[in-house]
């Protein structure tokens, strides 16, 4: 059965949308009005007509040049269609709308003789219906790709490198009982090697000897449920089978794996309904025995979700070294190393070239593998992948295939992506909203938002491979440079990216062009921009931060020559203002002039009735909007982040499609007041609040409804004052009235200047809160009750300088039915508390725990804390106290705890007789701190990395327990730092054992006699040490010492018979003066 996302072709999304908008009522009434209901009608059965060979054409064009050409003819038209009925569209809504205050575009398009123009498109379209019997295109073809070649088990092993990390991994799971039946799915993009990777579990011997039953099963886009079954069957018994019926088929099978554990593959899958697997499995899925497993290799996450009981494993690329070593095994086999040697640099480039895919790889391997001549080399490298014959190269098809069975409407978004250059980290949230102006998504059926369905195209992509997670961060996602060859192979002219000067590649059906910033002297050229006069997308891309005079500066007529454009980024252009003629791109819905110097926006933006999209974040000098922006009544998004506003215009509140809107400054005596937010239900994402304190009355701030905006899921409120106030009971209030819904996820509060925060903040009703941010609140003298938020995962408290106590007030409130306190918080940052005395924790002794799974906490100048902290934290991996003079207290029992950070904190006691308490450090950092610690036990620390101590006043040893035997082993040790400690003496008698330490640094120890004994034996890694105003150890030299490690030569002028070098003796060293 074919994909439940049935593939189209690229053209089929751009006529379902003409066949949408031409049986619109406003271009319906349009040609009625003009007695065109004639003319209507043939276009309708010309789209529709057109739309029916679309398929066949899609196929052809691959091997036909003349197809390519009439696709290439017929999208130009059928966009230029596109526009034409938005146009039409646009103007009858303006005018439907009656309102006196929204101006009319300054060009009306009917004055250009409207009925010429669709003629000219109809005329166009009948030419190009009129080809497609010349061109054999057949109507209602099913669009198929070329047979592919099955695979099967067979490999050699010798042929792959770098997959022995994923072997190794997949064996295990592959080996592992955790389950009666696994089924391990193995994901990644076309020609990432996933098949190969299979093969190498499938033939390992440990696995082989596992199972009693294996079968290699190569299924493909076709999930026929009777013939994998009957294949499936026939691989097992080794047997051909006649059998057709389902019925008898899964009952033999059921019979044969009864009681037996099998390892089957199924290589290739694609079929994305459940229903379909779950029939099939039905005959083994509790016949077999326990541990038996299915590996499933697929190009898509959903068929992985649909299929897993264990969570897919994603194969990323090869490194550049292991795919150097597979290029070189196909290239250089024959065995001319001259040759080998002489095409190594021109081979590197262009295995870099390949981005770690083995497929690409290996292809381009044997493609070279007959040439000789350096140049036929160099072709290669500077040649387009895509330019390569289907017969030369296995590239095209893998890659195409993965494309050719996406939907329509996710073509189309697919293609668009080719403005974007390679490595280009995009978000998620942008490119739907680009998508969105471009008119490529859908209007749900389901009533659901037009970003949601966004969502699921952009997630769809990144299901089949299109898009990758980008390792900065997780809003972040990259394409890979073929799949990015690819978008642009399929868009074709398109899409032009200018990059350096390759503007002579603009062409007049060119409709999305992006502009990459690649320096400070980078500019456009406006004459080659004006030859695309149908241009859509005008994109301005900045990979690295720096800001560009556009065009050198900005022309008045440019916007007059490109009316259609729907996206005009002028991303960190020097521009200090807009054209009022922007006013006349009826079909702009999306503009962003963020990082510009501009102060101010043209009123003629409130002529844009399609406007969706307005990003102005870090527009640092933009002082206030258009009075008119309400008139925007189709604006969706408002990003006006780190700018100078401080008031909103009037009537803020008609925006009612508002869907994010970043920040709203409450004015102080003219602009919107926070009221206006009421009416703007839609909200969703983030929003901050500034200039609270500016609210007059409480009844305001209810009127801005938060409490019902359940879209919203970050809410930063904002009295952006220095706290202080006439009346605290009135900012409660305002605070209470401000009280979010309860699907809120993330809250910050800065400068609330009130004395206590209203009921609302700590209810365990806000189930959805994870992070929570409570800044210079200075005149609150308690804290609200927190530990009862149940899924609140990161907390700070900062800055509050009314505070005296904490009690258990803040862990919750006696009658609540919270069993744990803080059930799920891993981070908690209380800092800069400067009136801040005591901390009560009793939560022990009501029954109860707090702060079970707590991983990072930081206490951090408090300079009047005194008394405990929290005690008994079992999750805790990373604590820093820092600037709590006064504390005086024990460090908390914590037994994960992997990093320990203690500054200024001279009461602060060290455990040394727990030594369960420091199993797992790894990290352990003293800093003036620790007044009381005399000795260390090193054998506290079996698993440190890293020890640093600074300016440990009565510090006098490093410990090791006392042994006969060899000295204790501290096999994780890398850098060991003490300094300024003066009356340290001594380290451990008679050594210790550091094999993998790296650097030794002492300083300012004044009484400290001697280094370590036995360095050379014990510390073979060394490669440096660090001596500093240690006046005892036995050298006279009297300047700062680094010895650095490495020649066993002493080289340089230092006296080799000086004592110091005696106690080095054995150690690669090289002498030379530091300061450090």
């Amino acid at each position: 059965m074919a994909l439940e996302l049935v593939a189209g072709p690229l053209m089929g999304a751009v006529f379902n949308v003409l066949l949408e908008r031409i049986t619109s009522a406003e271009v319906i009434n349009f040609f009625k009005k003009r007695n065109c209901d004639k003319l209507l009608k043939r276009l309708k059965i010309i789209f529709l007509s057109v739309n029916a060979v679309l398929n066949d054409a899609e196929e052809k064009q691959m091997k036909n040049e003349a197809v390519k050409e009439w696709l290439e003819e017929l999208k130009d038209v059928a966009f230029a269609a596109e526009d034409l009925f938005d146009e039409i569209y646009t103007d009858a809504k303006i005018k439907a709308k009656e309102v006196s205050t929204l101006p009319s575009p300054p060009m009306s398009f009917y004055d250009k003789g409207v009925e010429e123009k669709i003629e000219d498109v109809h005329e166009r379209l009948e030419f190009i219906l009129g080809q497609k019997e010349v061109l054999d295109l057949k109507v209602g073809k099913e669009a198929k790709m070329a047979h592919k070649t099955p695979t099967s088990s067979v490999m050699e092993a010798c042929d792959v490198y770098g997959r022995d990390s994923d072997k190794e991994a997949l064996v295990n799971l592959v080996l592992s009982h955790d389950e009666k039946i696994g089924v391990i799915p193995i994901v990644g993009m076309g020609g990432i090697g996933k098949t190969t990777i299979a093969q190498l579990i499938y033939n390992d011997q440990k696995v082989q000897k596992e199972f009693d039953l294996m079968a290699w099963i190569y299924v493909s886009d076709e999930f026929d449920i009777c013939k994998i079954t009957k294949n499936l069957l026939e691989a097992l018994t080794s047997r051909s089978c006649d059998i057709e019926d389902l019925n008898f088929l899964q009952r033999d099978l059921k019979m044969f794996v009864m009681k037996k554990k099998f390892l089957f593959v199924l290589d290739d899958v694609w079929n994305e309904n459940y229903d379909n697997w779950d029939k099939f499995r039905s005959p083994f899925i509790h016949a077999g025995a326990h541990g038996s497993k299915i590996i499933v290799t697929t190009r898509s996450r959903h068929v992985a979700s649909i299929m897993q009981t264990i969570s897919p494993y994603n194969l990323s690329e090869l490194s550049n070294e292991d795919s150097w070593n597979l290029f070189s095994k196909h290239a250089f086999d024959y065995g001319d190393l001259n040759l080998h040697q002489s095409l190594d640099k021109v081979g590197k480039e262009i295995v870099r070239k390949c981005k770690g895919l083995p497929l690409a790889v290996k292809t381009l391997a044997g493609l070279l593998r007959s040439k000789t001549d350096r140049q036929e080399w160099y072709k290669v490298l500077n040649s387009d992948i895509w330019d390569l014959q289907d017969s030369e190269s296995n590239i095209l098809p893998a890659l195409r295939l993965s494309y050719h069975y996406l939907p329509s409407h996710l073509k189309r978004c697919f293609a668009y992506c080719a403005i974007f250059p390679k490595d280009y980290e995009f978000e998620k949230e942008s490119l739907v909203l680009l998508w969105l102006a471009e008119g490529f998504l859908q209007q749900s059926k389901r009533h659901r938002r037009i970003e949601e369905v966004g969502d699921e195209y952009f997630c769809e992509l990144v299901s089949r491979s299109f898009f990758q997670p980008s390792r900065r961060g997780k809003s972040c996602f990259l394409m890979h440079h073929l799949v990015n060859d690819l978008a642009q192979f399929v868009s074709g002219a398109f899409s032009v990216r200018m990059e350096g000067y390759n503007s002579n590649e603009i062409k007049e059906r060119t409709r999305h062009l992006s502009h990459i910033i690649a320096d400070s002297s980078s500019y456009v050229n406006l004459k080659e921009v004006s030859k695309a006069n149908c241009l859509r997308t005008f994109l301005q891309i900045r990979p690295i931060c720096t800001s560009i005079d556009l065009f050198n500066n900005m022309p008045n007529d440019l916007l007059t020559k490109l009316k259609c454009l729907r996206v005009l980024s002028l991303v960190g252009s020097h521009i200090y203002s807009l054209p009022d003629s922007i006013g006349e791109l009826k079909h702009l819905r999306y503009l962003e002039v963020a990082d510009t110097e501009i102060m101010r926006l043209p009123e003629s933006i409130s002529s844009l009735y399609n406007l969706q999209t307005l990003k102005l974040v870090g527009c640092h000098n933009l002082i206030e909007l258009p009075k008119g922006i309400h008139k925007l009544v189709n604006l969706r998004y408002l990003d006006i982040r780190e700018t100078c506003l401080r008031w909103m215009p009037l009537q803020m509140n008609e925006l009612v499609s508002l869907q994010n809107l970043s920040d709203f400054f409450v004015g102080k005596e003219y602009g919107s007041s926070i009221g206006e937010l009421g009416e703007l239900s839609n909200l969703h994402g983030e929003l901050f609040i500034h200039y609270i304190e500016c609210i007059v009355d409480y009844k305001d701030s209810e009127m801005a409804k938060l409490k019902e905006k359940h879209g919203l899921e970050k809410l930063s409120l904002d009295w952006c004052g220095n706290g202080d106030t006439d009346n605290s009971q009135k900012e409660k209030y305002i605070l209470n009235s401000l009280q979010p819904h309860e699907n809120l996820k993330e809250l910050n509060i800065y400068d609330y200047p009130g004395t206590e925060f209203p009921d609302w903040l700590g209810n365990p009703s806000f189930y959805n809160l994870v992070s929570l941010q409570l800044k210079s609140c200075k005149y609150c003298y308690k804290l609200p009750p927190l530990g009862q938020l149940p899924k609140l995962k990161e907390l700070q408290i900062s800055k509050f300088e009314g505070l005296v106590s904490v009690g258990s007030e803040f862990l919750g409130n006696r009658n609540s039915s919270v069993t744990d306190f803080f059930p799920a918080l891993e981070i908690l940052r209380i800092e800069y508390m400067p009136a801040w005395e005591r901390w009560y924790i009793n939560a022990e002794n009501a029954g109860r725990k707090a702060f079970c799974h707590l991983r990072e906490f930081h206490i951090e100048n408090c300079p009047k804390l005194r008394g405990d902290l929290p005690d008994n934290l079992p999750s805790l991996t990373l604590l820093v106290i820092r600037d709590c003079k006064r504390l005086l207290c024990s460090i908390p029992k914590a037994r994960a705890l992997r990093v320990l950070n203690i500054q200024n904190c001279e009461s602060v006691e060290f455990p040394v007789h727990e030594p369960w308490c420091h199993q797992s450090l790894t990290s352990l950092f003293l800093h003036d701190s620790c007044d009381s610690l005399k000795f260390l036990p090193l054998d506290l620390f079996p698993n440190l990395k890293s020890l640093d101590i600074w300016g440990c006043k009565n510090l006098e040893d490093l410990t090791v327990s006392a042994s006969d035997a060899t000295p204790p082993n501290f096999k994780s040790l890398h850098s060991l730092r003490i300094r300024h400690c003066p009356n340290f003496t001594s380290f451990p008698q008679g050594g210790f054992a550091a094999p993998t330490l790296t650097l030794l640094t002492i300083n300012y120890c004044e009484k400290l006699n001697s280094l370590p004994e036995q360095m050379h034996d014990l510390m073979p890694s060394l490669k440096e040490v660090q001596l500093r105003g240690c006046p005892k150890i036995g050298s006279s030299t009297v300047r700062p010492l680094r010895i650095r490690i490495c020649s066993k030569l002493m080289e340089g002028k230092q006296n080799h018979s000086d004592p110091l070098f005696a106690r080095l003796e054995g150690l690669v060293t090289v002498q030379s003066p530091s300061s450090s």
